[in-house]
């Protein structure tokens, strides 16, 4: 392995890490913004930097008129319903299961390249995703009917499980057009078009924003979910699969799920409950099982 390999593993590491510490601090910005408030916020504040990537990148390729329309509807659907259900989703569980929950999305994906015959079935990919909808439901029985956040509740549940399909979408049908231009200008017109999607959907929770009476801890918190594991991580991404490969980077995709984990223990005292735990189990190993699976693309 080079020298510069080496650095870009690091750099994997790093930036998992930072995915794992945005759903806590996603939690303590919650404090002070509504989970609508807060995701309009940390998008307005990439908000430039995709338009930047998608419109004005050195070395673009610009957007046959076909392609750039397909790839806004998918930003549109998918992306746009990541970032509508994902603050939710993160608000209505506590943070050990929304962690948890993080690690489906490999499932969505290979059910998504299922049902629109991207690839064969194998008994790999059935049993993962007959393993990961049974540890769902353990522990959508394990949680509370009510909506209090910070507790597991069926609601929320149901939101990160929404946001990571609408990932899944994102991550399946964008991969064709990544081949024909450069993945950072896909991305950053299909996450341009998902802020349009969130304020369609919450405008009129943002327009109540009184900025001046926001404390630091609110602006630090939001800054740092939106610049740094919005941003500044899905761009580092993107280069380490420039540098290694997709199928080394998807290696890393499970070790925020770990982070989220150790850091709800550590700052929280927040710990998986028996049947929560159970089903977790469960889970991860379904999610294990699909990405140890053979792909076999339809042609």
């Amino acid at each position: 392995m080079s020298e510069r390999h080496r650095w870009v593993h690091l750099l994997l590491i790093a930036v998992t890490l930072s995915w794992g510490l945005n759903n806590i601090v996603m939690k303590l910005g919650f404090a002070h913004l509504t989970p609508q408030q807060f995701g309009g916020m940390r998008m307005l504040m990439v908000l430039p930097f995709m338009i930047y990537l998608a419109g004005f990148l050195p070395g673009r390729r610009k957007f046959a008129k076909k392609d750039g329309i397909k790839i806004a509807l998918i930003g549109a659907v998918g992306m746009g319903m990541f970032q509508v259900f994902f603050p939710l989703g993160v608000h209505y569980t506590s943070a050990p299961v929304g962690g948890i929950l993080l690690a489906t999305m490999p499932v969505h994906v290979v059910l998504l390249s299922l049902v629109f015959r991207l690839e064969r079935p194998g008994w790999k990919s059935i049993t993962g995703v007959l393993l990961t909808i049974a540890g769902l439901a353990v522990i959508t029985l394990a949680s509370e009917n009510g909506q209090n956040s910070g507790e597991t509740t069926l609601w929320g549940v149901f939101f990160l499980v929404t946001a990571e399909l609408g990932f899944a979408v994102y991550t399946t049908f964008l991969r064709p057009y990544m081949k024909r231009y450069s993945s950072l200008q896909v991305a950053g017109l299909a996450m341009a078009v998902s802020v349009v999607v969130y304020f369609l959907a919450f405008a009129p929770q943002i327009i109540q924003i009184d900025l001046s009476t926001l404390p630091a801890s609110a602006w630090g918190a939001t800054a740092y979910s939106g610049l740094f594991a919005l941003f500044i991580a899905n761009v580092l991404w993107n280069i380490s699969v420039k540098y290694i490969g997709s199928t080394k980077v998807s290696v890393y995709g499970n070790l925020p799920t770990v982070f989220v984990l150790l850091f709800s223990a550590l700052i929280f005292g927040d710990l998986l409950r028996y049947q929560q735990l159970v089903g977790a189990v469960i889970i991860l190993a379904g999610v294990i099982l699909v990405q140890l699976r053979k792909r076999e693309v339809v042609t």
